[in-house]
């Protein structure tokens, strides 16, 4: 034994046989560990959600822009826009304009400072006397951005890169000019009086006289199948979990809660009352005490909410697979609830099968997958409701044949056919105007014949056109500023109806009043064509030797599925900590 510890401190000390041992395992390691240039790339793309530039873009930031995108169509819209996969393609694709935007501008050194943060954020939320009003902005965000899954920070995160683009675009904007000729045609289109006469071909009188035949509808259906395909459609069942079976009538809360729910929602219970005297009205705010009773039941109901929300997601857990892979019944499980399932018929992205819940319930439901972990929804709240849904069975799209939408064919005949009478009605008309008008006679007597009432509005010019409440002068004002004195328009589209209209005079605007006029409109005009030039600008940064979306190679494709996309690596620009969010507002 001694023998052979001598041996081996021989063998460890010889430094030749070391650094051979050495060599042998840094060279291991590296070939193992190498990553080979195609490799690489092959890497870098799975990692990726695009490339922009030649440059790849991390799911995490394309998921940012993606949801900034979101926020801002939300705040846009005041509610949250039907998901469709037109709608989620478009977004996703704006997603991408607004991260390239966003990226060009941090390469060019543009950003928002704080102090445009702030004063973004103080010129929006202002009371009647112009003064910033912080209770407003907390209430926004509680009310507005929380339920859309953001953050405060995130929401500030997202003006900052508002600013930034914004002023991108106003650097870009400088390109515009505007010609004297163009200050002079908008001037006339504007200030020009008009005085009309027209005519209205009612679509309900024309629909009289259509009949429809079965013959028709499927030579209309043969014609273009396609054009009745039936949408991508689901069946689910669903558990219902009525709000009301959660509400507690005795439920007390502390004087706290109570004041930080009036707090947050005290534009409720702000008014304004005219002064006796004639004098500036005053904003009156509800003392506490007045508004205590339904404060208290808005919080009992919230506080219902929250349990039904719990006993939904109870349900929504009890009906995934268990560790031993044992799959649930989701009817059998919401029978133990109390809450038991129920079928609802197959409906598409575009139906409204629960008008309770909106939107959302359809989200959801075209979320779920037919695997045993993704077939169950987390719980959606309605107003009344919470649901859990359950995933039954996918229609893929399809064409469906003729006598499975005979009804829709037909509708859809008939819609046809009353619109081609209808036009060729106004086009009779307005043939018989210029007819008439040709050979001396007015244009009551040019269209007297078709049994209609002449319709001579007050003269108009395109600004009090354009502020006036009558549809039909609306319709006009858009239309004849392209005709001279004594022409006849083409039929002009209104709500019920084709209008046909003739311009009895056009009185030019007043010379003396173009400089009042010029600037303003030399202003607006090279405004819109900045936004052009800028929109022009956006959209080539994503021209197809740019850009490269690994997803969706094209705008048409199924819409991007966020929740799919990996977070983990947090871009560089990821939002603050919410409590590290703007503290001087």
């Amino acid at each position: 034994m001694a023998m052979m510890i001598s041996k081996f401190h021989k063998l460890i000390q010889s430094r030749l046989l070391w650094g051979v041992f050495l060599i042998m395992i840094v060279f291991s390691f590296v070939i193992w560990g190498m990553v080979w240039p195609s490799d690489s790339d092959d890497a870098r793309q799975q990692n990726a959600a695009g490339m922009l530039d030649g440059e790849p873009v991390s799911h995490a930031e394309f998921l940012a822009a993606y949801r900034s995108t979101a926020m801002a169509r939300t705040l846009a819209l005041g509610r949250e826009a039907a998901a469709t996969p037109e709608a989620d393609a478009m977004l996703r694709r704006l997603a991408w304009q607004r991260l390239a935007t966003l990226r060009q501008a941090a390469g060019m050194g543009i950003a928002a400072t704080e102090d445009e943060l702030v004063g973004a954020i103080r010129s929006n939320f202002v009371d009647d006397q112009g003064q910033y009003q912080r209770a407003r902005y907390e209430a926004f965000l509680q009310n507005m951005i929380r339920p859309m899954g953001f953050t405060p920070a995130m929401f500030e995160q997202h003006l900052r890169e508002e600013i930034a683009i914004q002023k991108l675009g106003s650097l870009i904007g400088r390109q515009a000019h505007v010609t004297p000729l163009e200050i002079r045609r908008t001037f006339d289109t504007l200030l020009d009086s008009f005085s009309v006469e027209y005519v209205r071909v009612d679509a309900g009188e024309v629909e009289k006289e259509v009949d429809v035949s079965e013959t028709e509808a499927r030579a209309l259906y043969d014609g273009d199948p396609e054009r009745f395909a039936l949408p991508e459609q689901r069946e689910v069942l669903v558990s219902v979990f009525p709000v009301a079976d959660f509400l507690q009538d005795d439920e007390e809360f502390s004087e706290d809660d109570i004041l930080d729910y009036y707090e947050l929602h005290i534009e409720e219970y702000t008014s304004t009352e005219e002064a006796e005297d004639g004098g500036e009205p005053r904003t009156v705010v509800a003392d506490l005490d007045e508004v205590r009773d339904g404060i208290l039941a808005a919080l009992r109901r919230e506080a219902a909410l929250f349990r039904a929300d719990a006993a939904g997601t109870e349900l929504a857990l009890r009906s995934i697979p268990d560790r031993d892979g044992r799959i649930p019944d989701f009817a059998e499980e919401a029978g133990k609830a109390g809450h038991p399932a129920r079928a609802l018929p197959p409906f598409s992205r575009l139906d409204t099968p629960m008008d309770d819940a909106g939107p959302a319930f359809v989200a959801a439901a075209f979320g779920l997958e037919e695997d045993a972990f993704n077939r169950v929804s987390d719980s959606i709240a309605g107003q009344d409701n919470v649901y859990i849904l359950y995933l039954s069975k996918i229609h893929p799209p399809r064409v469906p044949e003729f006598e499975e939408i005979r009804d829709r064919a037909l509708d859809a005949a008939r819609r046809k056919a009353v619109f081609d009478a209808l036009s060729a009605k106004a086009q009779a008309v307005r043939d018989d105007a210029v007819a008439g008008l040709g050979s001396g006679k007015t244009f009551a007597d040019a269209v007297a014949s078709h049994g209609l009432e002449v319709v001579a509005p007050e003269p108009f010019t395109g600004l009090t056109g354009s502020a006036s409440e009558d549809e039909a002068v609306q319709a006009l004002v858009q239309s004849v500023v392209a005709y001279n004195q004594g022409e006849v328009t083409e039929p002009i589209g209104v709500s019920d109806g084709l209008l046909v209209a003739h311009v009895a005079a056009r009185t030019p605007a007043d010379p003396a009043s173009f400089s009042a006029y010029r600037d303003e409109i030399a202003s607006a005009i090279r405004q819109r064509r900045a936004q052009g030039l800028f929109m022009d600008w956006q959209a080539g940064l994503l021209a197809p030797d740019r850009f490269t979306d690994y997803q969706r190679m094209s705008y048409e494709d199924e819409a991007y599925d966020e929740d799919g996309e990996p977070e983990e690596d947090a871009p560089d620009d990821t939002p603050p900590a919410e409590d590290e969010s703007a503290e001087s507002l």
